[in-house]
């Protein structure tokens, strides 16, 4: 391109229908790494704090987009003032990222800045851009999915749970529920434009924790039984290259059952969705009102003056917001029900089951089990949507904890292949303790799990049991045994699922001998991996009291996890511990458990009692 002031160009990337043009991209090489521009609309430059323009964005909260028509946060004439425009010089806010061919943020700068020389492009566009070399921003394109890609692999290995299948139109959203794309953000221009805002917005509120800037932040949690983000994206990609839609819309339930939705506030509580320490919003300040807030805070920062706002009514913003998005999520709840409520009673009368869309047939089958009056055919279209894999946790949790007696047969096969697959059983679980609570579920307060060593076997095993609460009730599962902690807990909770639901218990334990008090061979063979070698010697009584413990340091991007494991050598008392590092959990026990094995080793080989299994 001709010479050009790259930190004053952009290329804003909307839906062919955007009339509010609130950010734009740029980007340079770099040896190693890149240079990155991020422009913000000036969208507080025509809104006077405190004024009646101000006041209205502050009840509307967010631009809301309708079918037929879009109700603008702000007015037309605003909106029109406010907008970046290709062909006009724009003053705004500008995040300028120095970033390296990792993902590493190296640097981050953040205050005003001006759009001189842009380009308005549909997502569609700018994907097509990105891979035509004659096109005349191909260069810069490029190199933007470049970036976006490698932001994208950073966050995923810092354990977020990010996700884009364009082909089948999947992607995780912020709060990592799996969202449907529309057909015109299923291209690559969609996700440079995700990417990059991710990255400001990250920036802006880690610059804001630096300079101990109150702003309002977005904190976000997973509920406890949500799952380690790193298992459910490794379900995604086996998902994804099975191109099965059903899985995808089963995960799809799963995510949505556990999810928490992310809230504002003017302190700092991380963001799980992201795996993020510190996020926010500011790059669409003229759709949603935190983030104009927020770049008032941020301009009047960067030109040394004090906020515009005081804590109090910071946080009242906050709380405001939250209540009145709160408000809609439960109001757009009520009429959706309304309406299929309506539209199930029809189809009931219909009867024609096997004809009706999965999400259709979802809502006749949750009608008749609230009822408890299934309809003729209804529970026959079911075992059939079963035998062919098409029905989802949702439902398949409805039928088999409260299905009425014309679903008996079939909830007594759903029950035999829970037992052939036990993985899914902690999500019924979790389905029946939904319900109980009419909500979020919490381990802290709702599921307690105790999973433990059994070292009274000759081979080692681990017991698992799990308890439910909710309100003065609680329901425990017998201790289950098995040759790992998943197996032991997901036999618990097939055995928990059953006396839910009222059916026969298929759970089992593993087959083990307990320990006899005889000599026998110590020393684990030298090719069982280390972490597994000191559980034998802990199973085997060696090693008594066996404990890990994990500390993470480091920014998100690159954190460092510390394991430590300690015990007790039972021949002699002497306690025995050790310490490794590594880029996850599992490296980290890894590195300490070659030196633990060492010294349990080391202790065997001075003989003593150790040379007897302990009674």
């Amino acid at each position: 391109m001709a010479e050009h002031n790259p930190a004053e160009c952009g290329i804003m990337i909307d839906a062919a229908t955007t009339v509010d043009r609130d950010d734009a991209i740029w980007i340079e090489p770099l040896p190693d790494g890149y240079d990155a521009w991020i422009h913000i609309a000036r969208a507080a430059d025509h809104v006077r704090a405190g004024g009646p323009t101000d006041a209205e964005a502050r009840d509307r909260v967010h631009t809301r987009y309708r079918a037929d028509h879009t109700r603008h946060m702000l007015p037309a004439p605003v909106v029109e003032a406010a907008s970046l425009e290709p062909g006009r010089a724009c003053d705004t806010f500008t995040v300028h990222l120095r970033v390296d061919a990792a993902g590493r943020v190296l640097h981050a700068a953040l205050g005003p800045g001006r759009l001189t020389r842009s380009w308005a492009l549909t997502h569609a566009e700018a994907a097509t851009a990105a891979g035509d070399p004659a096109h005349p921003l191909h260069d810069t394109l490029a190199l933007a999915l470049r970036f976006a890609q490698t932001m994208l692999a950073a966050r995923r290995n810092a354990g977020a749970l990010a996700f884009y299948d364009l082909l089948s139109g999947f992607a995780t959203n912020e709060e990592g529920q799996i969202v449907r794309l529309d057909s015109a953000e299923r291209n690559s221009g969609y996700v440079i434009v995700q990417e990059f805002m991710i990255a400001a917005n990250a920036q802006i509120a880690a610059w804001a924790v630096r300079e101990d800037l109150p702003i309002l932040f977005r904190n976000h949690r997973l509920a406890a039984v949500a799952g380690d983000p790193a298992e459910l994206r490794g379900e995604l990609d086996a998902v994804a290259a099975a191109g099965d839609g059903a899985a995808f819309e089963m995960l799809r339930s799963r995510m949505k059952m556990v999810s928490r939705a992310a809230t504002y506030g003017p302190t700092v509580h991380g963001h799980h969705g992201l795996q993020l320490p510190v996020y926010t919003h500011a790059t669409s300040p003229i759709r949603r009102y935190p983030d104009l807030v927020t770049q008032r805070i941020l301009l009047a920062a960067a030109l040394g003056r004090p906020s515009p706002y005081t804590p109090e009514e910071l946080a009242a913003t906050a709380a405001h917001v939250n209540d009145r998005l709160d408000a809609e999520r439960r109001a757009k709840a009520e009429f959706f029900k309304q309406r299929a409520q309506a539209e199930t009673a029809r189809q009931i009368q219909a009867a024609d089951f096997a004809a009706l869309p999965y999400k259709q047939f979802a809502r006749v089958l949750q009608y008749a089990i609230e009822r408890g009056d299934a309809p003729p055919g209804l529970a026959a279209d079911t075992a059939r949507r079963l035998d062919a894999r098409e029905l989802l946790l949702r439902e398949f949790a409805s039928v088999y904890l409260y299905g009425s007696a014309d679903f008996q047969p079939l909830r007594e096969r759903m029950n035999r292949r829970l037992a052939r697959e036990p993985q899914q059983a902690q999500s019924v679980v979790n389905v029946y303790l939904q319900d109980r609570l009419g909500g979020p579920v919490s381990n802290d307060t709702n599921v307690h799990w105790t999973v433990e060593a059994e070292p009274g076997f000759e081979s080692p095993l681990f017991s698992a049991q799990v308890a439910l609460t909710f309100g003065d009730e609680r329901i425990e599962s017998p201790k289950r045994l098995q040759r790992n902690k998943k197996d032991a807990r997901n036999q618990a909770a097939l055995a928990l699922a059953a006396t839910l639901a009222g059916l026969p218990d298929l759970s089992a334990d593993a087959d083990a001998r307990p320990r006899a008090d005889v000599p026998r061979k110590l020393l684990v063979d030298a090719a069982v991996n280390p972490a597994e070698a000191v559980q034998i010697y802990a199973a085997r009584g060696i090693l008594e009291d066996l404990a890990w413990e994990f500390a993470v340091e480091g920014p998100s991007h690159e954190r460092v996890f510390t394991c430590t494991g300690a015990g007790r050598l039972r021949a002699t008392g002497e306690p025995v511990s050790a310490a490794g590092t590594g880029p996850t959990k599992q490296a980290a026990k890894t590195a300490a458990s070659v030196e633990l094995r060492v010294l349990i080793e080391a202790g065997l080989a001075l003989g003593g009692t150790g040379s007897r299994a302990p009674a």
